[in-house]
């Protein structure tokens, strides 16, 4: 509980870590249920096979136990309704204090850590400035001035106070849901408990991370997958095959639940049909689930081989849920190569994403397999981790704006940053490969950090992120470099020249739309791949034709089929092969 709650504090909140933790106590819910269940059938068929008063002291030991644990998930059940409902509250108290400082600021008033709104003295003067040093003028500005500041501090307060009710209600609630939790004690069972005293970095570097994990024994480990497992499953650095195992239990537990709510609220829409808040909380999370349930159908497809890596889920903070899918083992590959989309990608999307990374590692394999690097290992992951703009009419309009691409670049250069220290190889050789609205995604992903990527691949750019030029002189020979470019140089990626590459095929007009500065076939420093038609001496790669095209095959979904030029091209990068690229008649 927080009283006196300062406007930062308040404005630092996540509420969906509240989710978050409801998640976790639900799915742990789960887990109690079915080992509970599974071992009261057991009890109850030892009747006729253990009797006497050793069977009946044990049926009447367990019957006691059992109480504990119904104790214990029905604690979980409240403290899980609790921090759901919560959130919302937290939601709503966070978009107060921010509308509300929002609008002092646009007032010109000066938000204080409490609230109170003061005009601060480099106002005073612009204001004495405007009105040419006119006292009369002068008074009555700052007098309307002070009437604003007056109205915004109570407005604030008024904010701050709320938020303060919202901590308190929520920490009373958790408490009372907590209050009759058994202790471990309270069970009368001698017997040894993993105790988890390590707690994961909070913001932590994929180094942290990676540290963080390898501090703790083989027993705390497994104990943290079978309880914690969503405390884990998003830290970038820890190897592949934990994230995987983890993340798969929180999909699992997701599914359960989000099965659950939605079940309960068709009820609710079906008895109470104009009840509009019920049927748009209907809408979001069937939306979720359908989601959820798509990236379930990938990841457990037992036709895939290899089977994929679950390398990241977010069910519940983003716009959409967000997820990223390995093919492969990245820990222990030598090459690994990172795709991330753009415009109206979906968790629905991913089958076909998963479908492209299959057949690129495939291509890339086989050009390695040619030039006698056949013992060099190949994955490829897509990366939905970020939300893209989607092509309906309340959300189109971000597509022309740099915002959801800014919101990827950090998480985005932690998974780039986090591959490479994962990693069981020295150095691999780590390509991120960027499409239409991705490419800048991935631009600022690496201006953010790159020294993890080697390579780099645009495709179907717009641009790579344009700002606005500031002459240093103005006269008739004037000129803006690169035409408002925001990068102007491989170093500017943090990646050596020579190494950033870009193309885009026939009838594709969105790499020549140069929205975010230009695009990057229209920059002289980046080598421009040709997507025209070659044969590399076993097989022809036809030319692709329009925005969709580049790491498809021209048969659809068929993994054997070979590539369009564009996604040999693609396949040569990621291999370190960028001759076959750029010189693909000496590949012949």
């Amino acid at each position: 509980m927080s009283k006196n709650l300062t406007v930062s504090e308040v404005l630092a909140w996540k509420p969906e870590t509240l989710s978050a933790q409801a998640a976790e106590w639900t799915r742990q819910v789960g887990e109690l249920r079915t080992r509970m269940d599974a071992q009261y059938r057991a009890v109850e068929n030892s009747r006729d096979t253990w009797k006497g008063k050793s069977g009946d002291a044990m049926r009447d030991r367990f019957t006691k136990v059992r109480t504990k644990w119904l104790q214990v998930i029905e604690a979980l059940e409240k403290g899980s309704t609790t921090a759901t409902l919560a959130q919302a509250s937290f939601v709503s108290a966070k978009a107060k204090v921010q509308s509300s400082k929002s609008t002092a600021e646009s007032k010109l008033l000066q938000v204080d850590a409490d609230g109170t709104c003061t005009i601060t003295e480099q106002v005073k003067q612009r204001i004495y400035s405007a009105v040419n040093g006119d006292s009369d003028r002068y008074s009555t500005a700052i007098s309307a001035l002070i009437v604003d500041a007056d109205a915004q501090t109570a407005a604030m307060k008024q904010a701050l106070e709320y938020a303060a009710q919202v901590d308190t209600h929520t920490k009373q609630g958790i408490e009372a849901a907590f209050a009759n939790f058994p202790t471990a004690e309270s069970f009368g069972n001698g017997s040894p408990t993993v105790t988890i005293t390590k707690e994961p970095p909070k913001n932590g570097t994929p180094e942290d991370n990676k540290n963080y994990w390898e501090s703790l024994t083989a027993a705390e480990k497994e104990e943290i997958l079978r309880t914690q497992p969503s405390s884990v499953g998003s830290l970038d650095g820890v190897p592949a095959d934990v994230r995987d195992k983890a993340n798969r239990a929180v999909l699992d537990t997701e599914q359960a639940r989000l099965e659950r709510e939605v079940k309960a609220l068709n009820a609710r829409v079906a008895d109470s049909p104009d009840d509009s808040r019920a049927l748009q909380e209907r809408n979001e999370k069937q939306r979720r689930l359908d989601d959820v349930n798509k990236i379930s159908e990938v990841v457990k497809d037992a036709d895939r081989k290899p089977q994929p890596k679950l390398l990241a889920l977010d069910v519940n903070s983003g716009r959409q849920v967000r997820a990223a899918i390995a093919v492969g083992d990245p820990d222990n590959a030598d090459h690994i190569s990172v795709a991330t989309p753009g415009l109206g990608t979906t968790a629905d999307s991913l089958g076909g994403m998963v479908n492209e990374a299959q057949t690129l590692k495939t291509e890339t394999e086989r050009q390695l397999d040619k030039a006698g690097r056949s013992t060099e290992s190949v994955a490829t992951v897509a990366w939905l981790g970020y939300d893209p703009p989607q092509k309906n009419a309340a959300d189109i309009v971000n597509v022309g704006l740099e915002g959801r691409a800014n919101e990827a670049a950090k998480p985005l250069a932690q998974f780039y940053e986090g591959l490479e220290t994962a990693s069981n190889k020295n150095d691999p050789h780590i390509t991120a490969l960027g499409h239409s609205y991705g490419s800048l995604a991935t631009s600022q992903a690496l201006q953010e950090n790159g020294k993890a990527v080697d390579d780099v691949v645009f495709y179907g750019s717009p641009g790579l992120g344009g700002d606005i030029p500031v002459p240093t002189s103005v006269g008739p020979g004037w000129q803006a470099t690169g035409l408002n470019d925001e990068v102007e140089s491989a170093q500017d990626l943090g990646l050596k020249p020579g190494h950033v590459y870009a193309m885009n095929e026939h009838d594709d007009p969105a790499g020549h739309l140069n929205s975010f500065g230009r695009s990057p076939t229209h920059m002289p420093w980046v080598t421009e791949l040709s997507t025209e038609e070659i044969t590399d001496g076993q097989y022809k790669f036809p030319q692709g034709s329009g925005h969709a095209s580049y790491p498809r095959t021209p048969d659809g979904d068929n993994p054997n089929s070979p590539l369009h030029r564009s996604g040999y091209n693609l396949a040569a990068v990621v291999a370190g092969l960028p001759g076959n690229a750029t010189n693909p008649s000496s590949q012949r």
